[in-house]
């Protein structure tokens, strides 16, 4: 920490200290016995019903340094939802099957990609002559659809959609979260979002969680372009990927600096002349195609990484087995707030099989031509290759110099994993 009291881990949380508060001019102040007696004790009693200015609170974070998180994302933070999510590993089962180290929790992501969206957001603006200033609820929208994009998630992350056969869906989970959070909303920042315009404010973070603007019963008059910050489902370049490629690398250590070479793609990016887009530079389209390629080799050689894959269907079928009806568990549901990953975990210990999830060394890769009848896993995949994962160059929108747009090697060729392994 630096031997800064005030700073503290994403996990870890304190405010600052309270700023002095200055003084009151006389016509306010209730203790100026210059004012009528009635007077004074009218201000003095509406001070004493307004609530206290909470500080901000600061938070030591990995990737970003120190985050700065105002009182109304305060309130947001602190809600049982989002605490919750200390206890989602943002790797699922890569900590037990790969490298113990990655066992970083999907709360810290999540504060990351909420200080990727300020980030982003802020360096478009600069970037840009565009004239329309884009309202404070709209940028409060798009900070915290930032901040609660990954708060659907189930136990241990995407294995809990192979549990489910992929019937759960956590996008779609966050919109209730985010409907629960708002219900229960203290700060006027937050009521705001809520009950002005008919809701305008919450819906237009659940649109950006979906990243799809149809759902809006409004026009967004200019600004369509925040719809390429949160989840960009035109071109794929968002911050949440800007943050947890940075994050689980960090962990991970797989790329070096180089091969992470794209943080300009988003500072240097800007606004479209007509609010419906965001621009990136031509001579950035190599660093663009880098992230993409960055996103291949972390899902090569460790988001489905096939020992990793081999445990992903241990842990499905034991909660497949065990308890499957907690598969249908929706944050609706009380019941929400106990599903994560130490619970799960407990529950699965009664299966024989659960003892290979900490007890990875005993699962052992044999020929593919094995002929044993039981204790084998078959890990087939075919991770497409980045320049077939990145979709095609008109889905983007660039400006510049076109002749600074740098040649690439692309690889198209998918990578295929077929495995298998024995339970020993």
């Amino acid at each position: 920490m630096n031997g800064n009291p005030f700073r503290m881990s994403a996990s870890a949380v304190t405010r600052s200290p309270a700023q002095r508060r200055r003084p009151l001019p006389p016509s306010l102040d209730p203790n100026n016995s210059k004012l009528p007696f009635a007077q004074q004790q009218q201000q003095q009693n509406e001070l004493q019903a307004q609530p206290p200015t909470r500080p901000s609170m600061l938070i030591e974070d990995e990737v970003h340094g120190v985050i700065e998180l105002p009182s109304h994302i305060q309130e947001i933070v602190e809600h049982p939802l989002f605490q919750r999510l200390k206890h989602v590993h943002q790797l699922g089962l890569l900590p037990w099957s790969l490298d113990k180290k990655a066992n970083h929790k999907r709360y810290e992501h999540c504060l990351g990609t909420y200080k990727s969206a300020q980030d982003h957001l802020r360096a478009i603006e600069r970037n840009s002559h565009y004239k329309p200033k884009l309202p404070d609820w709209c940028r409060q929208a798009v900070e915290i659809a930032a901040l609660l994009h990954d708060i659907g998630h189930g136990p241990m992350s995407h294995a809990w959609e192979l549990a489910s056969n992929h019937n759960f869906d956590h996008e779609k989970n966050a919109l209730a979260c985010v409907d629960l959070i708002f219900n229960n909303a203290r700060h006027q920042g937050l009521v705001s979002l809520r009950d002005d315009g008919c809701g305008r404010g919450v819906q237009l973070i659940k649109a950006l969680i979906l990243g799809c603007s149809d759902s809006l019963s409004f026009p967004m008059l200019g600004h369509t372009y925040i719809f390429d910050i949160v989840h960009n489902s035109r071109c794929g370049l968002d911050v949440d990927k800007w943050d947890y490629l940075r994050r689980d690398n960090k962990r991970l250590k797989v790329l070096n600096s180089a091969e992470m070479d794209f943080d300009d793609v988003f500072l240097q990016a800007r606004i479209s002349a007509d609010g419906q887009r965001i621009e990136y530079r031509y001579q950035d389209y190599h660093r663009i195609y880098r992230l993409f390629e960055a996103r291949w080799r972390l899902h090569v050689s460790a988001y489905q990484c096939p020992l990793t894959c081999a445990m992903d269907a241990i842990f499905a079928g034991a909660v497949q087995r065990l308890a499957p009806e907690l598969l249908s568990i929706q944050s609706e549901s009380p019941e929400w707030l106990k599903l994560h990953d130490d619970n799960i975990l407990n529950v699965i210990e009664k299966d024989p099989i659960s003892i290979y999830i900490k007890d990875s060394q005993r699962i052992v890769e044999v020929p593919n031509n094995d002929s044993s009848t039981s204790h084998i896993i078959r890990v087939h995949k075919e991770i497409p290759g980045p320049w077939e994962a990145m979709k095609p160059e008109e889905a983007f929108a660039f400006f510049g110099n076109k002749r600074k747009k740098r040649p690439i090697n692309r690889c198209s060729n998918p990578t295929i994993i077929n495995k298998c392994y024995k339970l020993e």
